[in-house]
């Protein structure tokens, strides 16, 4: 009981800690209204059900992150699921065309790759058996705000310039596969 206490503290921790992080946090199960990142599907424009945000300049806009799923004990040391999502209802576009679409499945990507790091953190934690909830935070928030900036980087290095969109494009390709054993394969 007090095992679950502490996971419970760990996952309500951390979708309550950082304000930057708040929002990239959940636990619910897969619903209709959210995507979980996979190999096999790509974003289409019909996933973008939000409503545009007239005061952004922004051309599409994606709301994705990284959530717990179905986190748990074992032998003392906890095992969480990360799962990298898109809200269906929170992201949205204003002009649909193949370069937009290209720049948003790169936002997701990076999400993903991301969450690929967190799970290869998180596994060398569970081999090392750390039963410490607070590293396991750390590392997931640190992950997070390192996620945040790149996107940044991201857009401020490819707005306008088709041919750096494309080297990201390879280079997120390389490092997912690179981190490809920490691919989530969901059992849905």
């Amino acid at each position: 009981m007090k095992k679950m206490l502490l996971f419970t503290f760990f996952v309500l921790f951390v979708c309550s800690s950082n304000i930057k992080l708040k929002e990239k946090c959940f636990y619910q199960e897969q619903d209709s209204d959210t995507l979980n990142w996979s190999s096999n599907k790509k974003l289409a424009w019909d996933d973008f059900q939000g409503k545009p945000d007239t005061n952004l300049m922004n051309k599409a806009f994606t709301y994705e992150g990284i959530k717990i799923k179905n986190g748990y004990w074992q032998e003392g040391i906890p095992k969480i699921n990360v799962i990298c999502y898109f809200d269906k209802n929170k992201s949205w576009v204003k002009v649909k065309n193949d370069a937009n679409l290209a720049h948003e499945q790169l936002h997701f990507d990076i999400w993903e790759l991301y969450a690929r790091k967190v799970r290869k953190s998180f596994d060398s934690l569970n081999v090392k058996k750390n039963k410490d909830i607070t590293v396991y935070y750390s590392v997931y928030e640190s992950y997070g705000e390192k996620c945040i900036k790149y996107h940044h980087l991201y857009d401020s290095k490819v707005y306008f310039n088709d041919e750096r969109q494309q080297q990201w494009i390879k280079n997120i390709a390389i490092e997912l596969n690179q981190l490809k054993r920490y691919e989530y394969i969901s059992e849905e």
